[in-house]
């Protein structure tokens, strides 16, 4: 009798986990190759189900008198989304294992699909929190270029970028030393410690994987976006630099997270930057899904325009950095 009581919870908990796990699919994620992934796992437990006498399991279950029906009983609280789906992971693979070990003493075959299974949900696991940590919010973008790194302590820098409404930045070197450029971002990466705040590496497959960034971004005459992905695995985020529709339409299909569109206006950073105007901006945004990133020349008195035409956020540097950090970074975060 124990044993059909202990099938039986923990039949009904992968059950719950599974469509938990698909209903993060279709409504939070919207990925639908993930979503028709968990509805063939879905589908198989149901088969399994299937051959198993549920109606025999439900007449041994006591849940009135359960020691796991308090309120209490197994309540850990959970800090976000990530959490919530993690944990529904871990009891959709315990659950398994456990009706695997059970299953394993009446039918072989049975016990063996379980397993399967099992294997199945780690998979999207997998899956799932790759594709998870490259989530970002691509608002307001930093650029740490090289001419700004001693404006003040890098500690004091990130602090003020995390506490005043940066969402990503990145660490742009083009004439320091390798040794230089790597230890630069080894402090970067220990230095956010903010949730949600990517850390990415211009230019530098090789740096961004050695300091653990949270991405790369790629010129149009930098290592592919499928080679990159190659290198790094499916858990970085890969930005690229475009300049027009074909390129961004080109990047989007390589398989790039976000595009730098730009130079939208004239620009002290980079000086050579071919200045493209919001008229880009406007045909991208009609062209592509992925986010775009616009640089070039942006501030506080032009950045609503750059919004306006289609950008879902702003590269800055120039700005930023030859003023006051902390105001101009205000300016542009500021509610009106």
């Amino acid at each position: 009798m124990q044993w059909e009581r202990i099938l039986d919870v923990n039949l009904n908990r992968l059950t719950e986990s599974l469509k938990l796990i698909e209903d993060y699919a279709r409504f939070a994620i919207e990925d639908l190759s993930i979503l028709e992934n968990i509805r063939k796992l879905r589908k198989s437990f149901l088969y399994i189900k299937k051959t198993l006498p549920i109606k025999d399991f439900i007449l041994y279950r006591h849940s009135e008198t359960d020691l796991g029906r308090d309120p209490e009983f197994d309540a850990i609280p959970r800090k976000s989304e990530d959490d919530i789906l993690l944990a529904n992971f871990s009891r959709a693979k315990e659950s398994a294992r456990i009706i695997e070990e059970i299953l394993r003493q009446k039918s072989k075959e049975l016990s063996s699909s379980v397993k399967s299974l099992r294997f199945k949900i780690y998979d999207l696991e997998k899956k799932i929190t790759e594709r998870n940590k490259r989530k970002f919010d691509p608002r307001l973008y930093v650029i740490i270029d090289e001419k700004y790194i001693d404006k003040m302590p890098l500690k004091d820098m990130i602090q003020i970028l995390e506490d005043n409404g940066a969402t990503m930045l990145q660490l742009r070197i083009k004439c320091l030393p390798d040794k230089i450029f790597y230890t630069l971002g080894e402090k970067i990466r220990k230095l956010v410690t903010k949730p949600g705040l990517k850390f990415i590496v211009n230019n530098r497959v090789d740096i961004a994987l050695g300091v653990k960034a949270d991405g790369v971004h790629l010129g149009q005459e930098d290592i592919p976006v499928v080679k990159a992905r190659e290198i790094l695995g499916d858990g970085f985020i890969i930005g690229v630099s475009a300049h027009n529709t074909k390129e961004a339409i080109r990047a989007q299909k390589s398989g790039a997270d976000y595009l730098g569109v730009g130079a939208v206006f004239p620009t002290k950073t980079k000086l050579d930057a071919r200045v493209c105007g919001l008229e880009v901006i406007r045909e991208i945004s009609k062209r592509v899904d992925i986010p775009i990133i616009a640089i070039g020349g942006i501030n506080n008195k032009n950045y609503k325009k750059v919004l306006k035409a289609g950008a879902d956020g702003i590269a800055i540097a120039s700005y930023l950095f030859d003023g006051k950090l902390k105001e101009n970074l205000c300016s542009l975060t500021k509610k009106t």
